[in-house]
């Protein structure tokens, strides 16, 4: 009698602990620009994240400098020309999302502008603005902008760190531009979060735009151009790092001061010491400044070890802020994916965001949530964080 009252608390107790978890993690999941292509996507993915307990959605509004949303500033993206010209895949979505009780973030792919090999949809901000490119130092020379996208297509074609052009963040009127695709895209929609991806450099070779070097050697005092960084190459990294938290700060406030209690998070390299040195991504200062209200590790490794240890790292990195480890679900079957949020939760984190939505199979839905979501958090909460407000 008294082991089955004891098995029976037990798991009363294992219940009520499931029930606080749900409603303070954040189950997020990232969805791709490709998966809102028409409104039954956009009906199908919402209803698969609901069925799969996720709570949060992270849907990509800005991919390669094109809107999966209404704007006057940003050109409609090339992959919803079959659709009528009133379907607003965002709205659409937050519609549904908020039946469903799930938040919903826009994710905005800040510097990544553009695929490689591919042509500019026309309006697109590099035809207008090709001066605006960022540039691997082998591309380091005086030429005409109209010459750029040339020559930096076929030098990215050969570094696998490039994803496509991007924008310097030295460039005058780019942050600028994004500030105000941010306040537009804000003030228009009721999101719960902004989310920023691709505010990084690719790598050590970039930004040797003339932009970029002319800043640099303003701030050195110095009359190099081509040769300041090799002669301060600290301070050089520096001058990076300080351009990209800048750029940070300005979108986050952008962000807060058209929609206050907006949560503004960043999808950040895992480690630390990496994001920093190669990244120029000094997402641990970002944390402390409080630019961000939470981070998102990309921790899309499938060794187990490595994973926890990632994100026990960036929890202590992060200090106070709340770290929602990122999942590769891309790179895992089921199994893997339940497992790592496990450990994610074990590790210290508030929530896991898993990538991506296309990388779950139709049977996979029910089955994730039995098996690591199994109660969804409370309709309309932004699990500990609070909720931007509804309307505007």
């Amino acid at each position: 009698m008294r082991s089955a009252l004891a098995l029976i608390l037990s798991a009363a107790l294992l219940a009520d602990e499931t029930a606080r978890a749900a409603d303070s993690e954040v189950r997020g999941l990232w969805v791709v620009r490709t998966a809102l292509v028409s409104p039954q996507d956009v009906d199908r993915v919402v209803d698969q994240a609901s069925e799969g307990g996720f709570n949060a959605l992270f849907v990509q509004v800005r991919g390669r400098g094109d809107a999966f949303y209404d704007s006057k500033l940003v050109a409609r993206s090339v992959l919803l020309e079959r659709q009528a010209a009133g379907f607003d895949p965002l709205a659409r979505l937050i519609d549904r999302a908020r039946a469903r009780g799930l938040q919903v973030h826009g994710w905005v792919n800040v510097l990544l502008a553009a695929h490689l090999g591919q042509p500019l949809q026309r309006g697109h901000i590099l035809l207008e603005h090709p001066e605006w490119l960022m540039v691997p130092r082998q591309v380091a020379v005086t030429v005409a902008p109209r010459s750029l996208p040339a020559l930096v297509g076929r030098a990215a074609r050969m570094d696998p760190d490039v994803e496509g052009y991007y924008l310097s963040p030295s460039a005058p009127g780019v942050r600028e531009h994004l500030e105000a695709i941010v306040r537009e895209l804000v003030r228009g929609y009721p999101l719960d979060g902004l989310h920023l991806d691709f505010i990084r450099y690719p790598n050590p070779d970039y930004d040797y735009s003339r932009h970029a070097l002319e800043g640099f050697r303003r701030i050195r005092g110095s009359n190099e151009l081509l040769g300041g960084p090799a002669a301060d190459p600290a301070a050089w990294d520096q001058y990076r790092r300080d351009v990209l938290t800048t750029l940070a700060d300005s979108l986050a406030r952008a962000g807060r001061y058209e929609r206050p209690g907006i949560i503004v998070s960043a999808a950040v390299v895992p480690d630390d010491g990496t994001a920093t040195s190669t990244k120029y991504q000094a997402w641990p200062a970002w944390a402390t400044r409080g630019i961000l209200d939470a981070l998102c590790p990309m921790v899309y490794t499938a060794d187990s070890r490595i994973f926890r240890q990632q994100v026990e790292r960036a929890r202590a990195a992060a200090g106070q802020v709340p770290v929602w480890a990122g999942v590769g679900a891309y790179r895992l079957p089921l199994a893997g994916v339940v497992e790592k949020i496990r450990l994610a939760r074990e590790a210290g984190a508030s929530g896991v965001v898993v990538f991506s939505h296309e990388s779950l199979q139709p049977a996979d839905w029910r089955r994730l949530r039995e098996a690591a979501f199994p109660v969804v958090a409370a309709a309309g909460r932004a699990p500990g964080l609070g909720t931007a407000s509804a309307t505007r």
